[in-house]
């Protein structure tokens, strides 16, 4: 079995892996481990300087949660991607034809709850593999 995680170092994504761990665990996933970093819509210095920091900061968030996956006894295939989220995450799902792909679903207030972000909305419509959003 091959799962697609959608991590971005939030806590809701962190419980999402935690939970999709514990779900599949017996079953000794490949679990291939995806975060996404958007470049900075125009080219400054300063715009560049925290692209350059933010994608340092999600590079750890990656490593730790590869470790955390490394620590269950389960096999993780980390991947730093650049781009869109959305489209970014889609070309990793075509390219790796994941089992399963799971995301987190964004919202803090109840009314939030309700609703899909924006990222699992898309995933969900333009998917071609099953989805497990979890909130």
């Amino acid at each position: 079995m091959k799962i697609l995680m959608c991590y971005d170092g939030s806590v809701a994504s962190h419980m999402a892996m935690e939970k999709s761990i514990e779900f599949f665990k017996q079953k000794n996933p490949e679990i291939i481990l995806l975060t996404v970093v958007e470049q900075p819509l125009d080219a400054s210095l300063e715009n560049e300087a925290i692209f350059n920091k933010w994608r340092e900061e999600r590079h750890k968030e990656l490593k730790k949660a590869s470790s955390f996956i490394s620590d269950q006894g389960l096999e993780v295939d980390a991947i730093l991607a650049i781009g869109d989220p959305r489209k970014m995450i889609l070309e990793i799902i075509n390219k790796k034809l994941p089992d399963i792909v799971v995301v987190a679903r964004r919202g803090k207030t109840e009314m939030e709850k309700m609703l899909l972000g924006s990222v699992s909305a898309f995933l969900v419509r333009h998917s071609t593999r099953p989805m497990l959003i979890m909130t």
